[in-house]
């Protein structure tokens, strides 16, 4: 009697194993779409950081108005740097800052994922509503919002005169202008 009890508890918990290992490419299969953000999820992303911490998706924890040195601590020495930015190419970020300031003030961040270029411009005035303002200059195509007290995005699209609807290549968070 003991052995039967014993046998069947055996065998639910085989049969429970594998039902689970049947469904595990489910489970697996999900959290890989999970890990790749659509574009409207990506646009709220960058709006939400932008908003509540002047941050871009690859800075974090990083944000407008820290220090560089405080970046350099946490991530070592940017993989290149100039007198006013710091590109850590690894993290899909670019540091602008105040070289005049001892501890050299980050005034912007560019952030350039490569799942930015899943965003249409169309995308995105459809999820935000019109921008402050719009210009095509060099070859680029800039979108701006700004909500006048604690930041500005500006979105870099690809030129505006070859595709109607271009995709994002780059966007920078700041602080307000005031």
């Amino acid at each position: 009697m003991k052995q039967k009890s014993r046998f069947i508890g055996s065998l639910i918990v085989f049969l429970t194993l594998s039902l689970f290992m049947l469904s595990g490419p489910a489970f697996t299969s999900a959290a890989a779409a999970s890990q790749q953000s659509t574009p409207d999820i990506l646009i709220r992303e960058i709006m939400g950081l932008a908003y509540e911490s002047q941050q871009s998706i690859n800075s974090v924890p990083f944000s407008v108005g820290d220090s560089l040195k405080k970046v350099k601590k946490s991530w070592g020495p940017p993989e290149d740097l100039s007198t006013a930015a710091a590109n850590y190419w690894s993290h899909n970020v670019r540091f602008l800052y105040d070289n005049s300031t001892g501890r050299k003030t980050i005034t912007a961040i560019e952030d350039f994922d490569p799942q930015l270029q899943t965003i249409h411009l169309s995308e995105l005035k459809t999820l935000i509503g019109e921008p402050v303002s719009e210009q095509e200059n060099e070859g680029m195509h800039y979108v701006t919002y700004t909500d006048y007290e604690n930041y500005k995005v500006v979105f870099v699209f690809e030129s505006s005169w070859i595709n109607t609807d271009p995709l994002l290549y780059l966007y920078t968070v700041e602080l307000a202008d005031e």
